[in-house]
C-alpha cells in the first residue's frame, strides 16, 4: 500500500497574517507541481469551522473545524498556528484541547508569526526553543520568561516547528522539502518563486533598527550586540568600546561612518524601540516599561519616548489600543 501524502493542517486564528499563511502553503503547492504528484496535502481550519478574516481584511473559507480536526488526527504530520494581531483569539480552552491532544499523538505543532504565543498558552513550549516575531518578542518573554524564545527566523526543536512570521512560512517548508526530497527540489522550488538562497534556521531576525547589521564591520556589529544584550542596565560607552576592541572615538566615528548617528544615540534607538515594542503588545506600565529599558525615571523614559518618536507613551498606548 502506497503511503499517502504529508499532511499538515493550518488552524487559522482571526486577524492572522495571510502572507504568513500562503507563503507556508505555496511552496507544498510547488513541490507536488515539480514531483508530479500529491508529495503533500494541507487543510485549513478555524475554530467554528466558518471563515476567518486575515489581518489585511481577506476572508477565507476553511475545509474543516476545529472539532472535525480533533477526530481526525490520524495521518496528520502538523498542525501550524497561523495568527497575527490578535496573539489570544476567543475559545482559547477548546484550541488548547485539540493542541494537547495533537502532541499526545505524535502530531508536529508549529506556529506561523504569533501563532507562538497560542502555543506557549497551551503549555506546548515548555523545554522547548522557539522563535517570534522580533516585534511580539519583549512581549513574548514578559509573558513566558521560562521559555527560550531566541531571535532566529525559524526554530525546529524536536516536534515543535516555531516561525517568526512573514514569509519565514517558506523557510520551513523549504526544509521539510529538503529533508523529504533533497536539496535538489527545496532549490527548483524556491527557485519557481524568485527564492535566490533557502535561509537556515541559524539566520536571525533583523529588527527595525538593526536592518543592515550584517553588512556592518564586525566590530560594530559586536557593539550592536553588546547594546541588544544590555538594555535594562545599559553600559557606558567606553564600556562597549573597549569590550568590541575599539578605543571610543574609533568607535565614535563608525558608528557615524555606517549609521549616521553617534554610539549614544543608536543605543538609546534600541532601547526605545524595545519601549514601543512593551508598550503596544503588553498591560506594563510606562513606568515598568521605563525602567525595563534602562531609563531612570518615568519622566526621563517620557521626554525620551516624545523627543524620538513625537507622541507621548500614553498617546502611544491609546492609540494602539484604538487601532
Amino acid at each position: 500500500m502506497k503511503p499517502g501524502p504529508k499532511t499538515i493542517a493550518f488552524l487559522v486564528v482571526r486577524d492572522f497574517s495571510s502572507l504568513s499563511l500562503v507563503s507556508a502553503i505555496e511552496p507544498l503547492r510547488g513541490a507536488n507541481r515539480l514531483l508530479g504528484k500529491p508529495a503533500y496535502a494541507w487543510r485549513l481550519v478555524t475554530d467554528d469551522g466558518q471563515p476567518v478574516r486575515a489581518s489585511n481584511g481577506l476572508t477565507i473559507a476553511p475545509d474543516m473545524s476545529l472539532a472535525e480536526l480533533g477526530g481526525s488526527l490520524d495521518g496528520l504530520f502538523a498542525i501550524f498556528v497561523c495568527a497575527g494581531l490578535d496573539t489570544d483569539p476567543p475559545n482559547r480552552a477548546r484550541i488548547n484541547a485539540t493542541l494537547v491532544k495533537a502532541a499526545r499523538a505524535g502530531v508536529v505543532l508549529g506556529s506561523l508569526s504569533a501563532g507562538t504565543f497560542v502555543l506557549a498558552r497551551a503549555g506546548l513550549l515548555d523545554g522547548y526553543r522557539c522563535t517570534v516575531h522580533w516585534e511580539y518578542q519583549p512581549a513574548f518573554e514578559e509573558a513566558f520568561p521560562d521559555i527560550d524564545c531566541g531571535p532566529g527566523l525559524f526554530v525546529i526543536d524536536r516536534g515543535r516547528w516555531t516561525g517568526s512570521g512573514g514569509i519565514t512560512g517558506m523557510d520551513m517548508m523549504l526544509q521539510m522539502i529538503e529533508q523529504d526530497h533533497g536539496p535538489g527540489l527545496a532549490r527548483s522550488v524556491g527557485n519557481q518563486f524568485q527564492v535566490d538562497r533557502i535561509r537556515n534556521s541559524a539566520i536571525h531576525q533583523r529588527p527595525g533598527a538593526l536592518d543592515r547589521l550584517e553588512t556592518l564591520p564586525g566590530t560594530l556589529q559586536k557593539a550592536v550586540n553588546l547594546m541588544l544584550g544590555n538594555i535594562e542596565t545599559p553600559l557606558r560607552m567606553d564600556e562597549i568600546a573597549d569590550l568590541s576592541g575599539l578605543n571610543l572615538r574609533r568607535m565614535e566615528r563608525m558608528f557615524q561612518a555606517h549609521l549616521d548617528v553617534s554610539p549614544a544615540q543608536f543605543y538609546r534607538g534600541i532601547r526605545l524601540e524595545k519601549a514601543r515594542e512593551l508598550l503596544v503588545h503588553t498591560n506594563l506600565s510606562t513606568l515598568e516599561i521605563g525602567v525595563l529599558t534602562g531609563f531612570s525615571s518615568s519622566s526621563h523614559f517620557a521626554m525620551a519616548y516624545q523627543k524620538h518618536y513625537g507622541i507621548r507613551p500614553s498617546d502611544e498606548r491609546r492609540r494602539a489600543a484604538r487601532d
